[in-house]
C-alpha cells in the first residue's frame, strides 16, 4: 500500500487553516483600527472640553455684586472650542456650577447660584452625536452593519478665591479701608467721619492695559485721602521690616513682598506655616511718599494689583496699626502728589496669580483675587 506524501499533506492543510485564520485576522484588524479612531477622536474631543472648560471658567472671577457673566463664559468657551476643532456647541451643554472641594464627595458640585454666591465652575460637554456636529464615521465596521458611533466628553474647570498671600505676590505695601472699597462697587457706605463715601467714574482701562479719561462703568476711589488715614500716615504697610524705606516700597510696589521681606525678624511671625500671610492680621504703618514712589505708580498704571484691606486703624505716623481683614484687586489709574493730601486713584478690579493659597466660596476673604483655574478630576 502507498501512502501520501505528508508534506502535500501539510501544504493543503497550512492553506484551508490561513484561509479560515484570515477571516478573522482582518476582522481583528479592522476592529482596532476602528476602536483606535474612536479612542484618539475622543482624546481630541477631550482636551477640547478642556480647554472650553478653563476658558468659560476664567470670565467668572467677579467681585461682590457683579452680575454673573454667563453670556461671558458661554462665548469664551465657544471661542476656545473653535480654535482646536471646528465644533457646535449647544446651549444646553454648558453649566455653570458652585464647586467647592472642600466638601465631601456627592456633595461638592451645585447648580444654584446667584450675584451674591456666584457660580465658581463652567462645565461643558462636547459631542459627535445626532444631537450636535455628527457620529464618526467608522472604516470597516460597515461591513457587520455599524457605520459610525457616538463620541462625549465632559469638562468642569473651576477657579477659587485666594485666602492667603505668598512672596511674590502682586500685592501693594498699601492699604485701603474696606468701606472705600465697597463704594467703588456701587455700595452706599460711610467713612470715619460718617460722611458719605463719594466715588466717581472718570477713567476707563482699555484692554491693552492702558488709562484714558472716560466713564467705564467702574467707579473709581481715591487713596491718601485724609479721612481714610491717620495723621502723619498715608496706608503704606511695613511688609518686612519696621524700618521700611522708599527703596522697599519702590520695590515691593513693582514686585510685590519677597520671601526675605515675610522672613524678616519684624515680620515672621505673622507668617503662617505654609509661608503666606493670612488675614486677618495687624500690621505696622509707614510715613512718607516720596516722589520716587509717585514713579513707581506710574509705571504701573492699568496693571491689576493685592491691595489690602483694614477696618479699624489705631496710632499715628509710624505709630499706626492696621487691622487687615481681607485683601482686594486693584488698579492703578493716576497719581497725584503735588496737593494736599496727596492722592492715588484706583478701581476695583481681577487678578489671578498663583502666589495665592486657595479659600472656601463659603467663606470669602479676599475679592477679585483668585487662584489659577483648575480641572475637576472625576
Amino acid at each position: 500500500m502507498q501512502l501520501a506524501n505528508p508534506a502535500t499533506v501539510r501544504r493543503g492543510h497550512v492553506i484551508a487553516l490561513f484561509c479560515i485564520l484570515l477571516v478573522f485576522l482582518v476582522g481583528m484588524v479592522a476592529f482596532a483600527i476602528d476602536t483606535g479612531f474612536v479612542a484618539a477622536t475622543r482624546t481630541q474631543l477631550q482636551a477640547t472640553s478642556d480647554a472650553g472648560a478653563l476658558a468659560g471658567v476664567e470670565k467668572l472671577t467677579t467681585w461682590p455684586g457683579q452680575d454673573v457673566p454667563e453670556a461671558s463664559a458661554r462665548a469664551e468657551a465657544r471661542k476656545f472650542v473653535g480654535l482646536n476643532d471646528d465644533l457646535t456647541v449647544r446651549n444646553e451643554d454648558m453649566r455653570l456650577l458652585r464647586y467647592n472641594p472642600t466638601r465631601p464627595a456627592g456633595q461638592r458640585i451645585s447648580t444654584a447660584y446667584s450675584i451674591t454666591s456666584p457660580p465658581n465652575a463652567f462645565e461643558i460637554t462636547l459631542r459627535r452625536d445626532t444631537l450636535a456636529n455628527g457620529r464618526v464615521s467608522l472604516f470597516f465596521a460597515p461591513v457587520l452593519g455599524q457605520g459610525d458611533a457616538d463620541v462625549r466628553t465632559k469638562a468642569t474647570g473651576y477657579i477659587l478665591p485666594a485666602k492667603g498671600i505668598k512672596p511674590g505676590a502682586p500685592m501693594l505695601p498699601y492699604t485701603m479701608q474696606i468701606d472705600y472699597y465697597f463704594a467703588c462697587l456701587g455700595q452706599e457706605r460711610r467713612g470715619v467721619d460718617n460722611k458719605k463715601i463719594d466715588v466717581a467714574d472718570d477713567y476707563t482701562v482699555l484692554p491693552d492695559g492702558s488709562v484714558v479719561l472716560g466713564p467705564d462703568g467702574v467707579s473709581e476711589c481715591v487713596l491718601f485721602s485724609s479721612t481714610q488715614n491717620k495723621p502723619g500716615n498715608f496706608g503704606s504697610l511695613d511688609i518686612g521690616s519696621r524700618s521700611n524705606g522708599t527703596p522697599e516700597l519702590d520695590r515691593q510696589i513693582a514686585n510685590g513682598p519677597s520671601t526675605g521681606d515675610f522672613n524678616d525678624p519684624d515680620f515672621y511671625q505673622k507668617i503662617a506655616a505654609d509661608g503666606a500671610l493670612y488675614a486677618p492680621v495687624n500690621v505696622t504703618g509707614d510715613t512718607g511718599l516720596s516722589t520716587s514712589t509717585k514713579h513707581q505708580f506710574e509705571l504701573i498704571f492699568g496693571e491689576p494689583r493685592i491691595i489690602p484691606l483694614y477696618d479699624t486703624v489705631t496710632g499715628t505716623g509710624d505709630g499706626a496699626t492696621y487691622h487687615v481683614v481681607a485683601y482686594a484687586a486693584i488698579t492703578v489709574l493716576t497719581v497725584d502728589f503735588n496737593g494736599t493730601p496727596k492722592r492715588l486713584w484706583i478701581q476695583p478690579s481681577k487678578v489671578t496669580t498663583n502666589k495665592v493659597t486657595a479659600g472656601d466660596i463659603d467663606s470669602v476673604v479676599s475679592y477679585g483675587v483668585f487662584t489659577p483655574p483648575k480641572l475637576v478630576v472625576p
